[in-house]
């Protein structure tokens, strides 16, 4: 295994010690589906949402928008958590906290 998730028996299983925001979980999960073209039409707008880690297509938005400063992104971020969680991955890998990188997506997208 080499991040939350990760393949086995043709099943997708999560993981990173328990340790992981559910939301956040989740919202990888969604990454994969809206970046695959498979983003159902009820979701939510980018920009949209109360929480970074809401889950979900919240999540799913803001994800790409980091993945969008930096290419590859949500991979080492999904790698970093192979064995635990810690916010200060976002620091590690886009300079920011994830409070201000939430801060200026919401920013980014307001009306």
């Amino acid at each position: 295994m080499d991040g939350v998730a990760y393949a086995s028996n043709n099943e997708i299983h999560w993981n990173g010690s328990g340790q992981t925001p559910g939301g956040l979980i989740e919202g990888i999960a969604d990454f994969v589906r809206l970046k695959a073209g498979y983003a159902p039409a009820h979701w939510v707008q980018p920009g949209q949402g109360d929480r970074w880690d809401q889950g979900y297509d919240v999540t799913a938005h803001f994800l790409d928008y980091c993945n969008s400063l930096r290419n590859g992104f949500v991979a080492e971020l999904n790698r970093k958590m192979r064995s635990g969680y810690d916010a200060t991955y976002y620091v590690e890998l886009l300079g920011k906290t994830v409070d201000q990188l939430w801060s200026d997506y919401k920013a980014k997208y307001k009306n």
